[in-house]
């Protein structure tokens, strides 16, 4: 068979895999059989060896966002309007990171950083605007505690709701107190 024609049979059923428009097996087949039998093992070696460093890269990737966000919010002269701008490209690249991840645990981690990182931002942005009130911080801290509910209970994602509880029973501890 002509080697261009080859190639774009090929092609096919990698997309047709990946897609998963033929069940993996077949596509597997149909590839050793065109290729017959030499370039699938080295790509299905270089493939797992990429499959096996992603989630480190992005658990590696997400704490370091996490912790240069809490240093723009909290140790730098930034203006405010550019702390905001900082963390909120760090929090949409931790939500990117976390639809991307392919295990749960870790992307459900990944939520929460982002979700905390907002709220670090949220009691940063109350405390400069209201000079220290504690009742706008109360509001805003238990408005964060409702999302977070809300979030937990429409995507069952306990760890949110977990929090989201957790959170507002420390808030009514400090309040009543």
């Amino acid at each position: 068979m002509e080697y261009k024609r080859k190639e774009i049979i090929i092609k096919e059923i990698k997309y047709w895999k990946q897609s998963k428009l033929l069940p993996e097996h077949y596509c597997d087949f149909l590839l050793t059989l065109y290729t017959e039998g030499e370039s699938l093992d080295q790509e299905s070696k270089e493939n797992s060896a990429v499959t096996k460093l992603k989630p480190f890269l992005f658990f590696i990737t997400a704490q370091s966002l996490f912790l240069l966000a809490v240093l723009v919010i909290y140790f730098t002269d930034f203006s405010l309007i550019m702390q905001i701008t900082i963390v909120l490209f760090i929090a949409i690249t931790l939500l990117i990171i976390a639809k991307k991840s392919l295990i749960e645990l870790l992307s459900n981690l990944y939520l929460m950083m982002t979700a905390f990182v907002f709220l670090l931002l949220t009691v940063h942005i109350v405390l400069t605007f209201s000079d220290g009130n504690s009742n706008y911080l109360l509001i805003s801290i238990l408005s964060h505690c409702l999302i977070w509910f809300w979030i937990g209970w429409k995507w069952s994602i306990r760890f949110f709701t977990i929090s989201a509880i957790l959170a507002s029973m420390v808030l009514l501890f400090f309040l009543f107190r």
